[in-house]
């Protein structure tokens, strides 16, 4: 005999019909008690715990019993503080508040709770006054918002998964009313949404504006063993630590970071081995989503050199480059170098992972200065086309070494090769020529009392970019702002240079500015990452910041093979000094320093890992 009582409910409910089934000749076989499926229905059975009629101050409301959801509109002028509502409901069935009860709905909605059998459904109940501008209920797919009358806000949080650029609301206001945007559109809820309703008499209004949180999807944001940072692929979901020789891979204790209500297994503080290659650590978030993490540990040590054009770091010449070499000096002490040009050698690269060449010169004035006619006196002497020591850099990122450019130097991507030029003849197919050279004389641009919220920064947003580049390692950590709007300078004086790619009009075929096509051509063209462009630029105007990957590989179908395909190394170049990447804030404070420096850790790790 069966002993599963709810198996007996089901074979009782079939035996009622076996009569029609063998009248119509067909076998009915019945499943033994082992051959009951091996689940749990968990599904609430609401069949008796429903609302079945509801009534505002004599008014017939509408129920929504799929989305339990009840909306009524009083006549105008109705008092809603005290409404009385009245409510039918199954045999054996209470609600609370109670049917007949006085409520008040100044508030916005107010839940009902049905009860019946154990089983508990609440009812979001909206009540309006016709004609009063007012949004009653609003919701995101099952995410009701929080309505906050007296400020005009409505809160909503949404999953982790859903695209916050398109996201459809549902809300309910008075007859009477109308409503702009309406209700059922498509909005990009990156920025809070005004929504605004107004009386069909035209004399009365009121706005709302609408906030969407989302959850934080599962997520490693920090990974570091003795402070020491890990380099996080968000991407790839790949994390990368470099330790000095010495440490013990079979007994490493990290330290992780997560967004809050996340968990982790293994957990943060808890010893692992790494001598035997990756560690998987997999996060769930507060939605019971999971993220599982390659973590890999390897010894050694990667060098890293700043080079310039003083003998020593303390004789530099230029204020922001010797501020970001002391920068790499006290954040890299036992793996940094410094090279003055005149040293550069194959002998000096040889141990060398990384350089970084950067400076901008509007402050102290250095005299370099470009034309349209030749950038490349953005370069000192020992730096320009055929010298010893760019022959020796060209080798040297060609076998392997990685270089993070910033400031007047960016033109030095030109005599390595990577990105062809020649500024003798006019700019056609290949022959890749900047196309602004804004304060580019020795002088170049210095802005001074330039207000708090006047913000320079860099532009990683949707429009900007071809791919989701916010993820990449060199923003780990970083907030963006907006749609994809990265702080990085407000202080008071700031140099600027604008010599940089605003578009490939005459140097790409088939290209077009400034949309997701030309985006995608530049990037197979050099077979590089554009990260995006200045923060107030909205499409793909403009390359404010860009990754040259390796040529010696893959490459994509629309490379230019007149490029080299022996390059072996990483590019990481910061295009037009308006994103705001200045070393130094000229006595005055920039309160996104932090972010630089942030930013110029994140570049570094990231090459020197590669």
């Amino acid at each position: 005999m069966c002993s599963n009582p709810h198996t007996m409910k089901k074979l009782l409910n079939k035996t009622k019909n076996i009569y029609f089934y063998l009248v119509s000749g067909t076998f009915l076989l019945l499943a033994g008690c082992d051959m009951d499926p091996k689940f749990q229905d968990v599904v609430p059975d609401y069949t008796y715990s429903i609302i079945r009629s509801f009534m505002a101050d004599g008014q017939t409301a509408e129920i929504d019993h799929t989305n339990a959801v009840i909306t009524v509109t009083l006549p105008a002028g109705s008092d809603l503080s005290a409404v009385v509502v009245e409510m039918n409901l199954p045999d054996g069935a209470s609600v609370d508040p109670s049917s007949g009860s006085t409520v008040d709905f100044t508030n916005g909605p107010v839940i009902f709770t049905v009860s019946n059998n154990g089983v508990d459904r609440p009812y979001t109940a909206s009540v309006g006054a016709f004609g009063e501008p007012t949004i009653m209920m609003f919701s995101i797919g099952e995410n009701q918002g929080t309505i906050d009358h007296e400020n005009g806000t409505i809160d909503v949080t949404v999953g982790s998964q859903a695209d916050i650029t398109r996201l459809v609301p549902q809300f309910s206001i008075p007859e009477g009313t109308t409503a702009t945007p309406e209700s059922g559109v498509a909005q990009n809820f990156t920025n809070p949404v005004k929504y605004t309703i107004v009386s069909n008499d035209g004399f009365t209004g009121k706005s709302y504006f609408v906030s969407v949180d989302q959850v934080a999807a599962p997520l490693i944001s920090g990974f570091s063993v003795d402070d020491i940072p890990g380099i996080i692929n968000q991407a790839e979901k790949e994390i990368l630590l470099l330790l000095p020789a010495g440490y013990d891979l079979t007994a490493i204790t990290p330290t992780i970071e997560l967004p809050e209500g996340q968990t982790v297994s293994p957990e943060s503080g808890s010893a692992q081995d790494f001598s035997g290659g990756p560690v998987s650590y997999t996060v769930t978030n507060t939605e019971g989503l999971t993220s599982t993490y390659e973590v890999t540990l390897e010894l050694g040590s990667s060098q890293i050199a700043f080079i310039g054009d003083g003998a020593d770091i303390n004789s530099i010449m230029d204020d922001d480059a010797k501020a970001a070499a002391e920068f790499l000096q006290e954040n890299y002490p036992d793996d940094f170098n410094y090279i003055p040009f005149a040293d550069i050698t194959t002998e000096a690269l040889e141990e060398i992972d990384v350089v970084m060449l950067y400076y901008l010169t509007p402050l102290p004035n250095l005299g370099y200065s470009a034309t349209p006619d030749n950038p490349l006196t953005m370069l000192p002497a020992e730096l320009q086309p055929g010298t010893s020591q760019s022959d020796a850099l060209t080798a040297w990122v060609k076998d392997g070494g990685h270089m993070f450019i910033a400031g007047d130097p960016t033109p030095f991507v030109h005599v390595l090769g990577r990105i062809p030029a020649d500024y003798s003849v006019p700019p056609s197919p290949g022959n890749y020529q900047y196309t602004e050279f804004g304060c580019a004389g020795p002088e170049g641009c210095v802005d001074m009392n330039k207000p708090a919220d006047d913000i320079w920064g860099l532009g990683v947003k949707d429009a900007t970019t071809s791919a989701d580049r916010q993820g990449h390692p060199i923003f780990a950590g970083l907030t963006f702002h907006g749609d994809g709007e990265l702080y990085l300078s407000n202080s008071a004086t700031r140099e600027a240079r604008l010599v940089w790619f605003q578009q490939f009009d005459n140097t790409i075929e088939g290209y077009t500015c400034c949309g997701e096509d030309g985006i995608v051509l530049s990037e197979e063209t050099f077979n590089a990452i554009r990260f995006g462009s200045l923060r107030w630029i909205g499409d793909g105007f403009g390359i404010g910041a860009m990754e040259l990957l390796p040529t010696d590989g893959d490459v994509p179908g629309n490379y230019d093979f007149n490029i080299p395909t022996d390059f072996q190394g990483h590019i990481i170049s910061l295009e037009n000094s308006l994103i705001g990447y200045e070393f130094d804030p000229n006595d005055t404070v920039n309160d996104y320093q932090g972010n630089i420096e942030l930013l110029t850790t994140n570049i570094i790790d990231y090459l020197r890992t590669l």
